[in-house]
């Protein structure tokens, strides 16, 4: 681009200076003034058609781009993820799920809190019950959502109930994921 802008002004400083050995200095100036004033608008739409064609292809080549490196940064999140742990929980109507992920870049959860669902790091809290139950937070994204062990059993914790859940493999969260999100 900005060697085409510069092949522009070069050709019109050397048509003036064609137009200058060939007369004389009055006629020179002249002729200078004409060829900017002549050329210097159409030359100047051209180049401004040309840089907007241009910009518009380097706009579209970034954006492939970036589709790609995400497409192939997805696919690499995806083979790096192992599965670590999960639950479940059903109050009736309700589905509850935490899903916990390991990868190199750090480690995920997915959370279904009922209603809305998140998969992001997470950052976990001890927190406690009205009861005095002590239970972990964890929080993924804006949405959180509690668990606690007693022996063999396992509960699932919102802002208003305790349920009582199940450990899932990761073949049974995939399969319950896919069925809670279609």
């Amino acid at each position: 681009m900005k060697k085409r802008v510069f092949m522009t002004l070069v050709a019109a400083a050397m048509a003036a200076t064609v137009f200058t050995a060939c007369g004389g200095a009055e006629t020179a100036e002249v002729a200078s003034d004409e060829v900017v004033e002549e050329a210097a608008p159409e030359e100047t739409e051209e180049v401004e058609e040309e840089v907007s064609e241009v910009e518009e292809e380097a706009a579209e080549g970034v954006e492939a781009a970036e589709g790609e490196e995400a497409a192939e940064g997805e696919d690499e999140v995806a083979s790096d993820i192992s599965y670590v742990d999960g639950f479940y929980a059903n109050d009736g109507g309700e589905d509850f799920m935490i899903f916990f992920y390991e990868s190199s870049d750090g480690d995920v959860a997915y959370v279904n809190d009922g209603t809305n669902e998140a998969f992001a790091e997470y950052t976990v809290e001890n927190a406690a019950t009205d009861d005095g139950t002590e239970y972990l937070l964890v929080t993924v994204g804006g949405l959180q959502l509690g668990y606690y062990e007693e022996g063999e059993d396992i509960y699932l914790v919102t802002e208003d109930s305790v349920f009582a859940a199940a450990r899932l493999t990761e073949e049974e969260a995939e399969e319950l994921h896919s069925i809670v999100t279609e």
